[in-house]
C-alpha cells in the first residue's frame, strides 16, 4: 500500500472529478479489503456508469488497482494503491 505522502504527492497532478474523488475516498476508507463496483453503486446511489467511468479514470492515473475477485469471476476487486 502506499504511504499517505507519495500517495498525496501523486494526486497532487491529477484533476479528479467530484464523483472520482468520492469514489475514490470509499476506496481509500475501505483500506486493503476492497470494494466491487456492484457495492460502490449501492453506496454512493451514482448511476452505475458514472462509477464504471471514475473507476477506469482512476485506474488511468494508477490511483487504484484491481484484482479478480474470487466469489464471482464476472467481478473486479478495486482497491486503492
Amino acid at each position: 500500500m502506499m504511504t499517505n505522502q507519495r500517495f498525496d504527492d501523486k494526486l497532487a497532478g491529477v484533476k479528479l472529478t467530484k464523483s472520482q474523488g468520492i469514489v475514490l475516498d470509499i476506496l481509500r476508507k475501505r483500506g486493503k479489503n476492497g470494494v466491487t463496483p456492484k457495492q460502490l453503486i449501492e453506496e454512493v446511489s451514482f448511476a452505475p456508469r458514472t462509477v464504471r467511468y471514475a473507476l477506469r479514470r482512476l485506474l488511468k492515473f494508477k490511483l487504484i488497482r484491481r484484482i479478480p475477485c474470487l466469489l464471482d469471476m464476472r467481478q473486479w476487486i478495486y482497491l486503492p494503491l
